[in-house]
């Protein structure tokens, strides 16, 4: 969605570093921030609709076991985990919370790779995430990722998830 338009607003300086923290947690600007609570209200009232204006690819909400695999020069570790929502383009995985996996809202995020099952065959295959934002929910961490060139073969075995 285009933002053409900018709007200020005065607010108490508790709130305002508040926000500095929450967006600090989930790799973001307060200006992002403050987008995106604004938005998550508005759809939620039923005000808008941005489905189709803000992703390239439907979502559909699964639970899906799934690893991630987490390289650290040449070492490797892998993570269990549970995807929440997927799409053709991206996933968005969570975490229990007190595992060790290497996501905090100090410093870069790591990049993963995916780590799915292939309902029809059972075979795994792994797809390469570049990691977007990570949110600690104080019960699970979350993280939202998207695919980097996932290849046709992982696109059609994704697929089977949306039909």
């Amino acid at each position: 969605m285009r933002k053409d338009t900018v709007y200020s607003m005065r607010m108490s300086t508790r709130v305002r570093e508040a926000l500095k923290k929450a967006a600090q947690r989930e790799h973001r600007t307060v200006a992002s921030l403050l987008d995106k609570i604004i938005v998550e209200y508005l759809v939620q009232e039923g005000h808008i609709n941005l489905e189709a204006e803000r992703r390239n690819f439907s979502r559909t909400k699964i639970n899906l076991p799934a690893k991630s695999i987490v390289k650290d020069g040449i070492r490797q570790k892998t993570f269990p985990g549970v995807v929440l929502d997927l799409s053709m383009g991206g996933v968005l995985i969570t975490y229990p919370k007190g595992c060790d996996i290497p996501f905090s809202s100090i410093g870069k995020l790591p990049g993963f790779e995916l780590c799915l099952d292939d309902p029809h065959s059972h075979e795994q295959f792994n797809i390469t995430c570049d990691t977007r934002h990570m949110r600690d929910t104080g019960k699970e961490i979350q993280v939202g990722a998207r695919f980097i060139d996932p290849g046709e073969q992982a696109l059609q075995k994704l697929a089977v998830y949306f039909k």
